[in-house]
């Protein structure tokens, strides 16, 4: 890869770690809902012109049906199970937690999809040590009483829809543009929330901290960072374009440590690298042998 694209991902994951923290502050004043709600509608309204310029929609719309239900697990539910859990863990737990989203796509892809199935002895000992981590922050690092389980428990099955999404805009829309695939993920999941969001509406404005917070989640955070992402899948390709997920969960822990001065153990740590290396190793996929 060139300078300037290991710029842009490196760029990219530290976004994708600013989300956790920023989450955080903006639920000091804000409900889940109205969070939720802020982010999409705003990362919509930066996509949206883009999307239409680019004419990325036609393609997916013509089956709603299937956009919608694509959209509703990969999108709305883990945006909201995983801003529900961050009122009970820290932001560092949580980054580390979704984090293992391509240990679920792996796991998955046993049943789903044999094309991307983990493969011989480092995909076994990859799922196996990813497994590990987990279990080494819920059995350790989640000491906070019940509610840091269940925190812990609404985020890591938020992993499990980003993965099971995943696999799903891979069977249905690998001729669809990716763009159009987000720009849509952001419309449909603005539609989901913004009803139950109203209800949740404060009845004094929120803090200029949460403000702020919220407004670079949606612009920056959320809509900026899907262009860049679908700019770097294009120019180096999707595998080299997905190590931005490995690096985000030490951005969300180094930017929860600096900025919320979050506590970190040595076992959340160890999980970490647990889950990251697992991941990658649960990932990895033989070259096809040449003719």
């Amino acid at each position: 890869m060139t300078r300037r694209s290991w710029i842009e991902l490196v760029t990219l994951s530290a976004l994708w770690g600013a989300v956790y923290p920023l989450i955080t502050v903006a639920l000091r004043d804000l409900s889940p809902t109205l969070v939720v709600l802020g982010r999409v509608f705003l990362a919509a309204l930066l996509l949206l012109p883009l999307a239409v310029r680019r004419d990325a929609l036609w393609l997916i719309w013509r089956n709603p049906r299937a956009i919608i239900e694509t959209v509703l697990v990969q999108s709305t539910a883990p945006l909201l199970l995983l801003t529900y859990g961050q009122q009970y863990v820290s932001a560092s737990v949580a980054g580390i937690l979704v984090g293992a989203q391509p240990l679920f796509v792996a796991l998955i892809a046993l049943r789903y999809a044999p094309d991307e199935r983990p493969q011989g002895w480092k995909g076994l000992t990859g799922i196996i040590l990813g497994l590990v981590g987990v279990v080494m922050l819920f059995g350790i690092d989640l000491r906070g009483g019940r509610m840091a389980l269940i925190g812990g428990a609404l985020i890591l099955v938020a992993a499990v829809c980003y993965a099971a999404g995943a696999m799903m805009i891979h069977r249905r829309y690998t001729e669809a543009p990716p763009l159009g695939v987000a720009t849509s993920a952001m419309l449909v999941t603005t539609a989901a929330v913004v009803v139950p969001a109203s209800a949740t509406i404060p009845t004094r404005l929120p803090g200029a901290e949460a403000t702020g917070a919220l407004l670079v989640l949606g612009i920056v955070c959320t809509g900026a960072t899907l262009a860049l992402f679908y700019a770097l899948i294009t120019r180096v390709g999707p595998a080299r374009a997905a190590l931005a997920f490995y690096l985000s969960p030490a951005f969300a822990v180094a930017f929860g440590v600096a900025f919320l001065r979050e506590q970190i153990s040595v076992f959340a740590i160890l999980g970490l690298a647990a889950i990251v290396v697992g991941s990658v190793l649960a990932a990895h996929r033989r070259e096809p042998t040449p003719a």
